[in-house]
């Protein structure tokens, strides 16, 4: 085939192709800041996810972490029952399923270390929330995270009638530092959702 014999596009022809071109690559540059508006919205949403609150969760203001000697009570009352924050002993309660009670003032130093504590009050006995919670807890603790079970006594105290323990009012109870959701109902998926949300996080900064 010879040049002269070779079609040569007309203007039109080019005009179209060169418009189809710029058609391509808008396309291309309008997914692609499509792609990066969607990373941005699910970034935010899950930043935002993570501030929302778990259960009835309430978040109370810091009473410190000074530290008292063992065996003594908190020179302050503490804001809540179970407390989340406050004086405390220098000593840390072992992370494991306790079944006798331990004073308030052990365990604050024990959300303090980034400890999530799971407490459940049923003063007639109830084995079935006991073990119900411990299938939850048990993986945790076994694993090594920082996480306590224990039951809430208001009916505990020293002879003179000191109460060592409230009534937090709800048969279960999470706790963490500055952090506390009470409910009555056993719902697994609340207890670990509260856990991976505060275990490990460091507070002795106050």
């Amino acid at each position: 085939m010879t040049s002269s014999t070779i079609r040569r596009p007309k203007r039109q022809e080019l005009r179209e192709i060169a418009a189809k071109r710029r058609r391509n690559t808008n396309l291309m540059l309008i997914g692609g800041a499509a792609a990066i508006v969607a990373m941005i919205a699910f970034v935010v949403f899950l930043n935002i996810r993570a501030t929302l609150p778990i259960g009835e969760e309430i978040s109370l203001p810091t009473l410190g972490n000074a530290h008292i000697p063992q065996g003594s009570t908190s020179p302050i009352t503490y804001n809540s029952t179970p407390p989340t924050s406050g004086p405390h002993y220098p000593g840390l309660a072992p992370w494991a399923i306790i079944p006798e009670p331990i004073r308030y003032e052990q365990i604050v130093h024990n959300m303090e270390d980034g400890g999530v504590i799971v407490y459940y009050q049923c003063l007639e006995g109830c084995p079935e929330l006991v073990e119900d919670l411990r299938s939850v807890v048990a993986p945790y603790i076994n694993s090594g995270r920082h996480v306590l079970m224990m039951p809430n006594d208001p009916t505990w105290g020293s002879e003179s009638g000191f109460a060592y323990h409230k009534d937090m009012e709800s048969r279960i109870a999470l706790s963490a530092w500055q952090r506390l959701d009470k409910f009555d109902a056993f719902d697994a998926d609340r207890i670990r959702a509260f856990i991976e949300r505060y275990e490990g996080i460091d507070h002795h900064g106050g």
